[in-house]
Formats: C-alpha cells, sequence, structure tokens
C-alpha cells in the first residue's frame, strides 16, 4: 500500500513539472516598436499591423502613455489569457516606418 502511495505521489509531481514547463515555454513574448491608438478599461490600445490588441496594463501607465504616439513594447502572450505588457519606452523618430 505505502508503495502504491509513493507510486501516486511520484507519478503527480512528475505531472505538475511537465505540465509547468508546457505551460511556460508556450508564452510567446513579442518585441517592437508600435503605435499606441487607444485606451479603453484593460490597457492600452496598440496597432499590429493591420490588426489592433489590448495589452493589459496598469492604470498610471495608461494615464502617462500619449495617443499617436510610437513606443518600444514587450509584451507576453499566456495561453487563455490577454497579453499582459512587459515594458514600454518611447521610441525614438527612427525606430518606426513612416
Amino acid at each position: 500500500m505505502r508503495r502504491l502511495i509513493l507510486q501516486i505521489i511520484v507519478i503527480a509531481i512528475i505531472s505538475f513539472i511537465a505540465v509547468t514547463f508546457v505551460y511556460r515555454s508556450s508564452i510567446q513574448v513579442t518585441e517592437g516598436t508600435y503605435q499606441i491608438i487607444g485606451v479603453n478599461d484593460k490597457g492600452i490600445v496598440i496597432q499590429l499591423g493591420n490588426k489592433e490588441q489590448t495589452l493589459r496594463t496598469t492604470d498610471d501607465i495608461v494615464q502617462l502613455v500619449k495617443l499617436d504616439q510610437y513606443y518600444d513594447i514587450r509584451f507576453e502572450k499566456a495561453p487563455l489569457q490577454q497579453p499582459e505588457l512587459d515594458y514600454i519606452r518611447l521610441g525614438t523618430a527612427n525606430s518606426h516606418k513612416s
């Protein structure tokens, strides 16, 4: 009986590690210079090609950004979650295409 319980515990630990690895490896990190085109109750809205993407962020960042300004942005997209802002800084004049 003890051996069975020990085997179940080992299998559970290995399963937990495997699921954690799969989840962490599926997180996508995107980095680049993007134009902020709006804000909403969830965060900031950036232009991604011909699509819009809302990035979850804090209220203080939403208040500090200026619309139609280019920023260097990195964000993470985890499975089943809205993308979350990782960092943002004002983009340089040569960092975007006119």
